[in-house]
């Protein structure tokens, strides 16, 4: 049995984002217990029932709060941990998925008296970014894509390749570019493997839902230890909060200090903030917020959706005009959801244009 390795790393990534946006309001689902009418196992695989078939699915959220005028939300978490940008035919197998499942409509009979139905939404990571047409083809069909090729990240990709060589090493041995092959004594399902890593994730990190069985698995013992280094950055990066800006991006934002950015934001749900960027930090592609009324509370970086990068730095001439423009259409007003101890926040941050220009000619940056 092989297993590609940047397969692996994406399957370890999703389990840590799933951490890491826990307080964004989605609980796991793991199993067809909780919800045997859209979900099901298929030759050892997770997966969610649509019209024309069945697709698998590694990391599916449910919206704990049904937002007005829609469905209750379901939530793919897709991440690809390569070397090229990820590219078009990933962006079509999530609309494909999407479009299939959202137009089953096979209700039993006492869902006929009683109907459940979700919107099911897409969200694709990627730790080397997106080509063009991917973010152009993915923009107009609402799936969302986050970019986490940023020096933020660093440290998390760097321990999830290098805990993704530790299980290699200990149950594989190299076949080719494509993959490994794993030692058929320890392992005689991919998809138990698999699971077995999830498990080993899922239990340390406690995003396991209440109330459904895991089973354990024979490799677990082999690989938790090569696993301890992962979940250890997750813990210390802790909390990592998706907001959406007034426009069709969705923004991954990094805390220097999540509970002191928490802690303000309660106090203050509805406050103004700087954005600044530089060149000297990645590019200029990874933007800055600051609280307007005292910048050393808390600090924020989010990477600049990369079509947004293209048009404000692919001219020489006229960067932070675009730049200012952006930040006036795009981010005047940034809403985060932040559910945790049974209590939901909604905090928006609104761009303060006098402040942040006070600070640009302070600090001579963008």
């Amino acid at each position: 049995m092989k297993i590609n390795k940047d397969t692996l790393k994406g399957y370890i990534l999703e389990e840590v984002l799933a951490y890491l946006i826990r307080t964004t309001g989605y609980r796991l689902l793991v199993d067809p217990i909780q919800d045997p009418q859209d979900l099901g196992w298929d030759h050892g695989r997770f997966v969610v029932k649509g019209r024309g078939g069945v697709h698998q699915v590694d990391v599916l959220g449910q919206l704990e709060w049904i937002p007005a005028f829609t469905f209750p939300l379901r939530l793919f978490v897709e991440a690809k941990f390569r070397n090229k940008k990820t590219g078009i035919g990933d962006v079509r197998n999530a609309i494909g998925v999407l479009l299939d499942i959202n137009q089953n409509n096979s209700p039993t009979r006492e869902q006929r008296i009683f109907p459940q139905k979700y919107q099911y939404v897409y969200a694709l990571f990627s730790t080397s970014g997106f080509s063009k047409p991917a973010m152009e083809m993915a923009l107009a069909h609402q799936i969302s894509l986050i970019d986490l090729s940023g020096d933020e990240y660093n440290d998390l990709r760097n321990v999830i390749d290098r805990s993704a060589d530790g299980i290699i090493r200990e149950i594989g041995t190299t076949t080719d570019e494509e993959g490994y092959e794993l030692d058929r004594i320890c392992i005689s399902n991919r998809g138990k493997f698999v699971s077995g890593v999830r498990t080993i994730i899922r239990r340390e990190l406690r995003t396991l839902p209440t109330g459904v069985e895991h089973q354990e698995y024979d490799t677990q013992h082999m690989i938790r230890s090569k696993l301890e280094p992962v979940i250890n950055t997750a813990k210390r990066h802790n909390e990592l909060f998706v907001a959406m800006a007034n426009g069709p991006y969705m923004l991954l934002i990094k805390a220097n200090n999540p509970q002191a950015f928490v802690d303000y934001a309660k106090e203050h749900p509805r406050h103004r903030v700087i954005i600044t960027w530089s060149r000297q930090i990645d590019n200029g592609h990874t933007w800055k917020i600051v609280p307007a009324e005292d910048g050393h509370v808390y600090r924020l970086s989010f990477r600049l959706p990369d079509l947004l990068s293209r048009w404000i730095f692919g001219v020489t001439d006229g960067v932070r005009e675009r730049a200012l423009q952006t930040k006036q259409n795009y981010f005047s007003n940034i809403t985060i959801y932040h559910h945790t101890d049974d209590q939901d926040n909604l905090f928006k941050l609104e761009f303060d244009l006098e402040s942040t220009q006070r600070h640009i000619e302070e600090l001579n940056i963008g």
